[in-house]
């Protein structure tokens, strides 16, 4: 591959998935990055080996543009990812500066890029992967609402609006703490 690679430096997260899907696909490894790969069981036959074999080579290659493809500092945030589902799913994770909104608009996007692609994304799966990768100072929030709601119900605007509160609450408390 010729030419430099785009470098992931925590910002304009959206182009830099576009660009990188593209560079993925040229190298043969984009649906790695959609999928697990699954060790086989002691007793399968050599043929599955091979197939793991393969899907695992495949892998490493993925693994290794992608991180070629970030910052030192989005590296070391993905560096304990042993797939290349793992890093990515770790680069859609909230970032430690991000507002609730800009979290959402940036989710949303993707979504919709989804969507665009006649992929069918629900709600509850949007809900249940928004829960997973809140910052901790989400935790308590993330519990109650776990454990208060249906969440095969829950809106992705529902769950937006109950950040949203909990987010004003934190800064609200930080003014008031900075005060006194």
């Amino acid at each position: 591959m010729s030419g430099t690679l785009l470098v992931f430096d925590g910002t304009r997260y959206n182009d830099w998935c576009v660009k990188m899907e593209a560079i993925l696909g040229f190298q043969e490894v984009d649906e790695i990055v959609k999928v697990r790969i699954k060790e086989p069981s002691k007793n399968v036959y050599d043929e599955a080996k091979k197939v793991y074999r393969e899907k695992k080579k495949l892998d490493c290659k993925a693994r290794m543009l992608l991180h070629q493809c970030v910052t030192t500092n989005v590296c070391q945030k993905i560096s304990k990812a042993t797939t290349t589902k793992e890093a990515w799913d770790m680069l859609l994770a909230m970032i430690g500066h991000e507002t609730v909104a800009e979290y959402f608009r940036r989710l949303h996007v993707l979504v919709n890029n989804m969507r665009a692609c006649d992929e069918s994304v629900e709600d509850s799966k949007m809900v249940e992967k928004m829960l997973r990768t809140l910052t901790p100072q989400y935790d308590h929030i993330k519990f109650a609402i776990e454990e208060t709601r249906d969440l095969e119900k829950m809106t992705v605007e529902e769950l937006h609006n109950c950040l949203k509160a909990h987010e004003q609450w934190i800064l609200e408390r930080k003014n008031i703490d900075t005060v006194t």
